[in-house]
């Protein structure tokens, strides 16, 4: 059995080899083209990786200032530590008397006596909390967090720390059109993988047209006759995908962006091209399955009639 198995295998794919050394132009268009689509999908994949590992690095230099008023005491200032520290999207929560920012803002500017006392003002600056949060984008939860709670009151005022606002904004912008842009490429993959790849497997059987009318004539199997052109399809794949790793590996190496590529909980480059392979050769089979069954479909009626 397995001498018979080993030796079909070898059959089929030197069948597929020559439908597509037969259709070589079109074949190696259909390659190009598929791999090309693929490669642009990985550029935005790429893309979207680099925006989002840029605003996770930005987002740890980003926290919130929310400054108390003097009435707020010890205990219910802790007692508001300890609920916005059960919140999922806040990391950490610092608390910062009045003694201690006055120490603080002194150690600017050690050269210099303390202004306030020189003066006989009582100390002005207030307390604070400084909140640390998941993504800047949730300051404003916190905030309402805060400004619906009991301890509403004693909210003085806010301050973000972030420099860098307007450039967190535009990565956040740019991570959604990169995610959007994603799905959309990769819909035109799908799309653009079963259209020409039933493309070249129908026109590789209708230049068999006459080997397969005389092999059903006499009674060769159908898988015998149609398997060739499953795996014809399934070749066209995975050439396009190796192909679109040697373009991304070129891409990548000239503009030198692998090292700022953070892959840290998400999914490693080598699973991502062990599924696209297995998608590409899905789709393939897929593309090939229904040139196969639109030919029977031609055979049928042409035989009917």
């Amino acid at each position: 059995m397995r001498p018979r198995s080993s030796h079909s295998l070898r059959r089929l794919a030197k069948l597929a080899f020559q439908n597509v050394h037969r259709n070589f132009l079109l074949s190696v268009a259909t390659v190009l083209m598929m791999g090309l689509i693929l490669f642009i999908f990985n550029v935005m994949l790429m893309l979207n990786v680099l925006t989002q590992s840029s605003l996770d690095e930005l987002g740890r230099k980003v926290d919130l200032i929310v400054y108390l008023t003097d009435n707020a005491s010890l205990y219910e200032v802790t007692q508001l530590v300890n609920e916005l520290e059960t919140q999922a999207e806040i990391v950490e929560v610092t608390y910062t008397s009045k003694e201690d920012a006055l120490k603080d803002f002194l150690s600017e500017y050690p050269d210099q006596q303390d202004p306030f006392a020189e003066y006989g003002i009582a100390n002005p600056l207030p307390s604070s909390l400084r909140i640390v949060t998941q993504s800047p984008t949730e300051h404003q939860t916190v905030l309402d967090f805060i400004q619906s709670s009991s301890y509403g009151e004693f909210l003085l005022d806010t301050e973000s720390t972030n420099e860098n606002q307007e450039i967190t904004a535009r990565l956040l912008g740019l991570t959604d059109f990169t995610q959007k842009l994603i799905v959309g490429v990769l819909l035109a993959f799908l799309i653009g993988t079963l259209m020409m790849s039933m493309n070249a497997v129908h026109l590789s059987i209708f230049n068999r047209r006459t080997e397969i009318q005389i092999m059903q004539l006499v009674g060769a199997k159908p898988s015998m006759i149609y398997s060739p052109f499953l795996v014809e399809g399934a070749l066209y794949s995975v050439l396009a995908t190796l192909f679109s790793g040697v373009l991304l590996g070129i891409f990548l190496k000239s503009t030198n962006l692998l090292p700022y590529l953070n892959f840290e909980d998400r999914t490693s480059p080598t699973t991502l091209a062990f599924l696209e392979i297995l998608c590409s050769i899905a789709m393939g089979l897929l593309a090939s399955s229904i040139a196969v069954k639109v030919y029977l479909r031609r055979s049928l009626a042409l035989d009917h009639s």
